[in-house]
């Protein structure tokens, strides 16, 4: 066996050949499993097989892996099932411009079947793509069972449950799938619906008109849909309006009188414009709802280009930018305008995909109905994530999930593109069918294909081969459901109903949220700004393992977490601390010497360290079940680092016992190994051969019993022995340092250590050997106190070190009387600050709270200062 590691790690030396080592071995595939063993199952959400993983992506995927893994070393039978999205609209935006960008062609020139044909071969080349970059971060997938949501099966299945929501009819004759008229958000560029997730909302400076209309003057931002009104809302505590409510007028507009109404509704902002706004029904989603309470009718003037109808008389055929400048120009001359504000911010709806404007429109679309009578879609799911049939991780999302799920309104699931599987209904003669296969002759299919998330949100079933499959029956409901907060309301929410109708189980048992990544600075990372993060491009410089710490370190459920090139580099330089440390034990320790570990053969150190990893083991597999990996991270680290390397490593230097000395060290250094594999498994895996000959990935979880049964007897004392003398030496450290003591000087030491003087006889080699520079210690029980000397009170023991010979008193006195002088002053300048009437009660709080703390401060250090000098005599 190979008993040496290089000076230095460099990832790329090692970690394609291990992953190439884990995928070859099968270890990723739970078919090597036995049956009977506890199934584990995470369904990885597929990322859009249009582009290129980013930092987003690698923050699911490390979780996901760390917890794969670590159920893995349980001895489960994992399975992380890998996929990839075809992403609708997205995609199909995506390849437009490629294809005009490269061969000015539109997805008209190609006609609907060779578009189709060219962005599914694309979708599967960057999903070859991408699937090497899931490798790079190290996601132990089963590879061989990687779906398409295009793949036939996935797709005969999510068409299935299409034409069963379709055949589900209530006693009234609604359908839980229906073809209506409702108002949708529609891209005029894309030409097609989009759900709300498909639409951003960004800022614009823009004009807020102050309209003639009748008894008001009205603010509106959109003039031009004036042409479509039908009604005004006022707020029903408005006293302004209170007598006008419920009465018709007459308004003069651009195209004549037309009559409205005035209703009152809450929705109405009194704070906005005069309080009184005009309600236009068919193209604005607050109307709607509005105009629905108070039974308003409704006028549709805008079409699916985003040009004016054919009702609109003289702007017929405009776009809407161009009528409201037209019929601003009319109003002015027929003195229907007030006046208009020039330097007015507001939002508005754009497509996510292509920045269009987005226009609500009334629309025939294909919906679901989530409230129907034979199985509401809404209060199911309501049902099991109140209960926590589905445990929810952070649990305030819990609350927001609630909300969406009260407020949730029929989902449009229908899509005017080409990309996608296309609805089974079919249309004759008036008459309309809902089936796979074509009805007959004359039967033409309905054009539009399924929104995404219809697809999507069917994942957790049918990547399993519901409802037959062997995965199927073995591993649902997941265990886990991994993804970022900001589609909390959409995919898991579709997930949740989808499955409960298909299946009538829920999809996933646990369902944990990440945040965004942000920049350094905390600002939203984009390629625009030059502020983003490439994982590919980190992993090149810094390794693998470097890129999921600075992840998974610093990281909690559901909150966004700022990363910088330089968190990703410190990172890179603790894993190299894991491999010095290593390298240590891997050169210092024999393998084929390992001895019986019995407690009488122990020091106090050893004792000690066996205690602090049972711990260890204990609060990471806690933390880990918990899901606070950060915390799990970080208590690793500060036990490898401070613990195990900057103590019980040096300890191990000059203490005699040798055999059990090796032993511990590699039994240590081994089980350290296998809890930092979730966590970093290339650099931890390249170690462990040089211990083991298999595979870390497929070792077990440590067990922290055998370290009880080796340390037994009273466990908290001996940890608390060692960790007084700890506290000893720490405090020799800093007072050789505080005084200004030379490093090579050496000094004698005085202990009182009352009834703790035999542990501290008993470990005088340590105290004297780690760095203290002690040369002569007494230790006696108790004694005189020692003039001239440091004097250190550490956990109930007296610490004297004589100064004289070592430290020029008159010098040191002088130099720590100008400090003090130094020191007073400044704080009588704080303290009349903070006495400052006019001060403290202007200066902002945060400001005076500083102060204060700087008064806090000082005080402690004149203390200090005051104690080194009467010290000195």
């Amino acid at each position: 066996m190979k008993k040496e590691l290089p000076k230095v790690y460099e990832p790329k030396i090692y970690e394609d050949q291990i992953y190439d080592k884990w995928d070859k071995s099968g270890v990723f595939q739970p078919d090597n499993i036995s049956d009977e063993n506890e199934k584990y199952l995470n369904i990885i959400p597929p990322p859009n097989a249009n582009g290129e993983l980013h930092i987003g992506h690698a923050s699911g995927y490390v979780v996901m892996d760390l917890l794969g893994r670590y159920n893995r070393m349980l001895g489960k039978k994992v399975l992380l099932l890998p996929g990839k999205d075809h992403a609708g609209i997205q995609t199909q935006v995506v390849y437009e411009k490629k294809i005009k960008e490269e061969r000015d062609l539109t997805k008209y020139d190609l006609g609907r079947e060779k578009f189709y044909k060219e962005v599914y071969d694309f979708c599967i080349d960057r999903s070859q793509y991408m699937r090497n970059q899931e490798k790079k971060l190290g996601l132990g997938a089963d590879w061989s069972r990687e779906k398409f949501t295009l793949d036939p099966k996935v797709i005969s299945t999510a068409i299935e449950t299409f034409i069963q929501m379709y055949n589900e009819i209530d006693d009234d004759g609604n359908r839980m799938v229906y073809r209506g008229e409702r108002i949708i958000n529609w891209c005029p560029r894309c030409e097609s619906a989009l759900s709300d997730f498909e639409v951003e909302h960004k800022k614009e400076n823009g004009k807020l008109y102050w309209i003639k209309y009748g008894p008001f003057v009205l603010a509106t931002t959109r003039p031009e849909t004036k042409l479509g009104d039908t009604a005004v809302a006022v707020h029903p505590d408005d006293e302004r309006y209170k007598d006008m409510v419920g009465k018709n007028y007459t308004i003069k507009g651009v195209l004549g009188n037309f009559e409205i109404k005035v209703v009152a509704d809450k929705e109405v902002d009194m704070e906005f414009g005069s309080g009184a706004i005009k309600v236009t029904p068919a193209h604005s989603f607050v109307d709607n709802e509005i105009a629905t309470r108070h039974n308003l009718p409704s006028k549709k003037i805008i079409d699916e280009s985003g040009r004016m109808m054919k009702n609109c008389g003289k702007y017929a055929g405009m776009t809407t930018a161009k009528a409201r400048e037209a019929i601003v120009v009319d109003m002015e001359k027929m003195g229907l305008l007030d006046h208009i504000d020039d330097d007015y911010d507001h939002s508005i709806a754009v497509c996510e995909r292509c920045g269009y404007t987005i226009e609500p429109i009334p629309s025939e679309q294909w919906f679901v109905n989530v409230d129907h009578k034979n199985f509401s879609l809404k209060k199911e799911a309501r049902k099991v994530v109140e209960s926590e049939k589905i445990k929810i991780y952070p649990a305030r999302f819990k609350k927001v999930m609630l909300q969406w799920i009260d407020n949730v309104h029929d989902w449009c699931i229908s899509r005017q593109i080409w990309w996608g599987p296309r609805i089974p209904a079919w249309y004759k003669d008036g008459l309309t069918k809902v089936q796979i296969d074509s009805p007959g002759d004359s039967w033409k299919q309905d054009e539009d294909t399924f929104d995404t998330w219809f697809s999507s949100g069917q994942w957790a079933y049918t990547t399993l081969d519901y409802p037959d499959g062997k995965d199927f029956k073995d591993f649902f409901p997941s265990d886990n459901m991994i993804m970022g907060r900001d589609i909390l309301p959409l995919w898991s929410f579709r997930m949740i109903i989808l499955s409960l109708y298909r299946t009538r189980s829920i999809p996933f048992k646990n369902l944990y949220f990440t945040g965004l990544v942000r920049d350094e600075h905390g600002k939203k990372m984009s390629k625009s700004k030059g502020n983003g993060i490439e994982p590919l491009e980190m992993i090149e410089k810094y390794g693998t393992d470097a890129v999921r710490m600075s992840l998974l370190v610093g990281s909690s459920p559901g909150n966004d977490m700022n990363l910088g090139e330089a968190k990703i580099e410190g990172y890179r330089n603790f894993v190299n601390k894991l491999w010095n440390i290593s390298k240590f034990v891997v050169t210092n320790t024999k393998q084929d010497n390992l001895v019986e570990i019995k407690r009488k053969d122990c020091t106090l150190a050893d004792l000690w360290i066996l205690q602090k990893t049972k711990e260890l083991i204990d609060e990471t597999t806690k933390n880990i079940n918990g899901y606070r990996f950060s915390q799990a991270g970080e208590s690793l680290r500060s036990f490898m680092w401070e613990d195990f390397a900057d103590w019980y490593v040096e300890v191990s230097k000059f203490e005699d016992n040798k055999e059990i000395k090796n032993t511990i060290l590699t039994m240590v250094m081994k089980d350290l190994l296998r809890l930092w594999h979730p966590f970093i498994p290339f650099v931890t895996e390249a170690i462990w051969k040089n211990f083991d000959d298999s595979l870390l990935a497929s070792s077990s979880w440590p067990k922290s019993e055998r370290y009880m049964k080796i340390v037994g007897g009273d466990r908290e004392t001996n940890k608390l022995d060692f960790e007084t003398i700890k506290s000893i030496i720490i405090a020799i450290r800093n007072a050789r340092a505080e005084y200004r003591v030379a490093p090579g000087k050496k000094i004698d030491a005085t202990i009182y250590g009352s009834k703790n003087s035999d542990t501290i006889t008993s470990q005088a080699n340590i105290i004297k050997n780690l760095r203290t520079g002690i040369e002569k210690l007494d230790v006696q029980e108790k004694g005189q106190k020692i003039t001239k000397a440091i004097y250190l009170s550490v956990d109930g023991v007296d610490v004297y070190i004589p100064l004289e010979g070592i430290v020029d008193f008159e010098k040191e006195k002088k130099r720590l009387q100008k400090e003090l002088e130094k020191s007073e002053s400044f704080a009588k300048t704080i303290a009349t600050k903070l006495q400052n009437e006019k001060f403290t009660s202007s200066a902002p709080k945060e400001i005076v709270d500083k102060e204060k703390e700087k008064a806090k401060q000082q005080e402690e250090k004149i203390e200090k200062i005051q104690k080194f000098i009467k010290s000195l005599g």
